[in-house]
């Protein structure tokens, strides 16, 4: 059976072709704006030729070749996020509350994490964020650091080994499963050669597994949000209903029908590229009966601050402080999580080299710029080149956080006129 075949189980002949068109042509470009470094009207006034998306927050298109985002020091310094528009849909309809604690099953390399938090950033709650790959967890661990988060777990974790340990304990789940790819065709040419319809049940096998993973570490009145970026009906609608057939307490939730969606079947939601401005979803939200206060069942964490003099220096808040090797983490988590291997647990705050704490990367981009050494262009271009910068100040020896146009850019040593730059070396350019 080949891929056009497959589509037939659910879509008419006409919705193929006009799907198939779609795949050939030039993939969207789209980005979300991190709003507590950059307001919408200070992004539009600088880039006047993005298109502002018609729904999503503080979402644009923007022409690659116009504005290269990807390779900007704003990007590298969390002023923004790209991510295609269509797995953008998950975060805009998975509602979060304060005190939720959410897990993400598979989440490198950090797209619904990073949005999720973009999006509730007047939330308080946390996230585990989790990808059973090392080296793409890695990935996803940079990816958070640049956005400077403080209430994401980043782990690398293979559920299946470690589920039982969790039953009823997350009040949101996003499992965005691993799948066949047919959305990914114009972006990667090699998940369009690598397609087959043993792929699709291999895929759908698995998929069944990780939801049914999923309902057992989900709270009653939890909410789990299912997506998938296939357009196979195997590794969509019939792992949903999988689960429903399995779980007479597990119901749909309905998602508004906007312009562009498309339903086969109720409230399971397919995104096409030619009815929406993006490359192509599967989403489904689901909930389990019985809703309980979102406070029940917290473990309360017993790390301690030891490095409190530290905190109160930079004006931290924190509960919880993990040392790993030569890192101190802080985090705010009422959780426990020592079933969990731990990549990235909360915010990187402090490198230790022989009792000397040197701020980090992804400290000074938590912190606003308050308090921080204001560049002007030429500063900046020296900072993020790598360069010594000669700068006269009337300040104490010692780290402070850089910026320029209210973007902390990151750590500079003040020795007696000169920052001595602490721009990470792979950064530079």
């Amino acid at each position: 059976m080949d891929f056009k075949e497959n589509l037939k189980r659910y879509l008419c002949d006409e919705e193929i072709e006009k799907l198939f068109n779609a795949q050939v042509q030039e993939r969207t470009n789209s980005l979300i704006l991190n709003t507590k470094k950059i307001t919408k009207e200070e992004f539009i006034r600088k880039y006047n030729k993005v298109e502002e998306h018609p729904f999503l927050e503080n979402v644009f298109y923007y022409d690659k070749n116009l504005y290269p985002f990807g390779k900007s020091y704003e990007f590298d310094n969390g002023e923004y996020y790209i991510m295609d528009a269509s797995s953008l849909l998950i975060s805009h309809f998975l509602k979060i509350e304060d005190h939720d604690l959410v897990l993400d099953m598979c989440a490198a390399p950090g797209g619904k994490t990073i949005s999720l938090v973009l999006n509730n950033s007047d939330k308080q709650f946390s996230v585990i964020s989790n990808d059973i790959s090392y080296q793409r967890s890695l990935e996803l661990s940079s990816n958070i650091e640049h956005l400077g988060f403080d209430n994401v777990l980043v782990t690398s974790n293979d559920f299946g080994k470690i589920y039982q340990n969790f039953y009823e304990k997350f009040d949101k789940i996003i499992l965005d499963a691993p799948c066949s790819g047919s959305s990914m065709f114009r972006k990667n040419k090699l998940a369009k050669d690598d397609w087959s319809i043993e792929k699709v049940n291999r895929c759908a096998k698995i998929q069944k597994e990780l939801i049914e993973m999923a309902y057992f570490m989900l709270k009653k009145g939890g909410i789990l949000s299912y997506s998938t970026c296939s357009f196979s009906y195997e590794e969509n609608e019939e792992v949903v209903n999988h689960l429903l057939n399995n779980h007479s307490d597990m119901h749909l939730l309905p998602i508004k029908n906007e312009n562009g969606f498309f339903f086969k079947e109720k409230d399971m939601l397919h995104i096409f590229p030619h009815l929406y401005k993006g490359e192509g979803q599967f989403l489904a939200l689901l909930k389990k009966d019985c809703e309980t206060s979102s406070s029940q069942n917290k473990t309360k964490n017993t790390t301690q601050i030891t490095h409190k003099d530290l905190l109160k220096e930079y004006n931290l808040n924190f509960s919880n402080e993990i040392v790993i090797k030569d890192t101190i983490y802080l985090n705010n988590f009422a959780f426990n999580y020592e079933k969990l291997n731990l990549i990235r647990p909360g915010l990187e705050a402090f490198k230790i080299n022989k009792k000397i704490f040197t701020p980090t990367f992804a400290l000074a981009h938590y912190l606003s710029t308050e308090n921080s050494i204001k560049l002007n262009e030429d500063e900046k271009n020296k900072y993020i080149h790598g360069e010594e910068i000669k700068k006269d100040l009337n300040l104490k020896n010692g780290y402070y956080t850089v910026s320029f146009e209210n973007l902390n850019l990151g750590y500079v040593k003040y020795v007696d006129g000169k920052l001595k730059n602490f721009y990470p070396k792979g950064l530079r350019h």
